[in-house]
């Protein structure tokens, strides 16, 4: 009788009712893991307000800390003094700066606000003057139209910014304190930090807690000093095409090509447009002039000048350098865009460090022997440095040892194909010998026969 008949279990059946089961748990079990990840999200998402005034405090101190290590090791003043003094002088340059800025920007608005109906014709006219040169047959762009539609948009959007300003100041002068005082104490007990963040990782990650302070150091110090070097590149050249130019709104010009060139990767040819525009639209007589020197300029800086100093700063591929812009802008936008980058230093000087300790381990050479030596032969090598040589030289080894197993396999085969050889020739040998007697028995034959035909001969005659 067939299964499933009369009442009977059917196996095709139960498997289809177990897959579907098995199926509907799956998925329920990614459904609510996703809505478990989306609720921490939401939850951490909270605290990434805290968590950037933390980061920019840690930075303001590390970006001070050298100045104050300066004034006590060489002026020997006390740590205290020493940290007052900077704080002030930095209280005292960063309130010029702002007020300077706000003073230019103010006037630069009013000025643009006096102005702009002269500004706007002169770029009217400028595009209606492109409109002209472009247009062919039936194409006849309308450059007019999309300038005053830019014009409206850039309207709104400043608008709401205006209505915004008195919220996002106070929240960004609230924001500027709470940094202000937790890098003093982030700088005035860096060593009682350090060590109690020491004390709590275990002894036998000694290493790794030494490597993880020394790359952050280089990464974030490298890596600010190449950004605001070209940054500072960047604003002497703007700087010069202003004066030499004779554009207005100076201030302004310099400083958005100077903030552009602090992003990463995207921030040179960002930097360029503000200088460019600008000199369309004030002195078009100087385009074709200033254009295709600052692309030169900028050309050298991107393809000789940034490379090198990222390379110094980071050691990383360029490959690398883009995934922690990108990555970093994806999680943690502007800020993520500015300093993803050193963060993925850091993650690859681990990186390498592990695959290296990997190296170490999975070889059959002793590895603190070799770690040893490599210590005593460059003492003043970092421990991923040291790390790094080791795991090189035990490769090295490893393929010195596998030449010299694959040159013995080779002199053994060799010498098999050798005694095969001789033994053939000796069996030959023998075979010729064999064949030596069978002839000299046969030519002994012969000869009696010979003999025996001659002396038949003699009686006969």
């Amino acid at each position: 009788m067939m299964p499933g008949v009369n009442g009977g279990p059917d196996p095709g059946q139960d498997r289809r009712d177990r897959w579907w089961r098995s199926t509907f748990i799956v998925l329920a079990t990614v459904y609510v893991a996703l809505l478990l990840i989306d609720l921490l999200v939401r939850i951490l998402g909270g605290f990434v307000q805290i968590a950037l005034i933390v980061f920019v405090a840690w930075l303001l101190a590390f970006v001070l800390s050298p100045v104050v290590t300066w004034l006590v090791d060489r002026l020997r003043w006390p740590r205290g003094v020493a940290i007052g003094v900077v704080y002030a002088g930095t209280l005292l340059l960063s309130g010029f700066l702002l007020f300077y800025a706000a003073a230019s920007i103010g006037a630069s608005m009013e000025q643009a606000t006096e102005d702009y109906p002269a500004t706007r014709a002169g770029i009217e006219n400028t595009l209606r003057t492109w409109q002209a040169a472009v247009s062919f047959g039936r194409l006849e762009p309308n450059f007019v139209s999309l300038y005053a539609g830019l014009e409206e948009t850039g309207a709104r959007i400043g608008t709401s910014a205006l209505g915004e300003v008195p919220e996002v100041t106070v929240a960004v002068l609230g924001s500027l304190v709470l940094v202000i005082i937790l890098s003093l104490y982030m700088l005035a007990d860096s060593a009682g930090i350090l060590a109690k963040l020491n004390r709590v990782v275990p002894s036998r990650y000694a290493d790794e807690v030494e490597i993880l302070e020394r790359s952050v150091s280089k990464a974030f110090g490298g890596f600010l000093r190449a950004q605001v070097l070209l940054a500072a590149i960047q604003t002497l050249l703007t700087v010069v095409v202003i004066l030499i130019v004779g554009l207005p709104y100076g201030f302004i010009i310099a400083t958005a090509s100077a903030l552009a060139m602090l992003i990463p990767f995207f921030g040179p040819p960002l930097a360029l447009i503000p200088p460019i525009v600008a000199t369309v639209i004030f002195a078009p007589e100087w385009a074709i002039i200033v254009a295709p020197v600052l692309l030169v300029v900028q050309t050298i800086l991107v393809n000789y000048l940034q490379p090198r100093l990222m390379r110094e700063a980071l050691g990383m591929h360029p490959i690398l350098v883009l995934v922690g812009l990108l990555v970093g802008a994806q999680v943690a936008g502007v800020w993520g865009a500015l300093f993803g980058i050193p963060v993925i230093a850091v993650l690859n000087v681990f990186f390498n460090y592990a695959i290296n300790l990997r190296t170490l381990e999975e070889t059959g050479i002793p590895a603190d022997e070799v770690l040893e030596q490599v210590r005593r032969e460059a003492p003043d090598a970092e421990t991923e440095e040291v790390v790094a040589l080791a795991a090189d030289r035990v490769e090295e080894s490893e393929e010195a040892l596998d030449a010299a197993q694959a040159a013995s396999a080779v002199t053994e085969a060799v010498s098999d194909d050798l005694r095969i050889a001789a033994g053939d020739l000796r069996a030959a040998a023998d075979e010729q010998r064999t064949a030596a007697g069978e002839i000299g028995e046969s030519a002994s034959g012969l000869r009696e026969a010979v003999d025996r035909l001659s002396e038949e001969r003699g009686e006969g005659g």
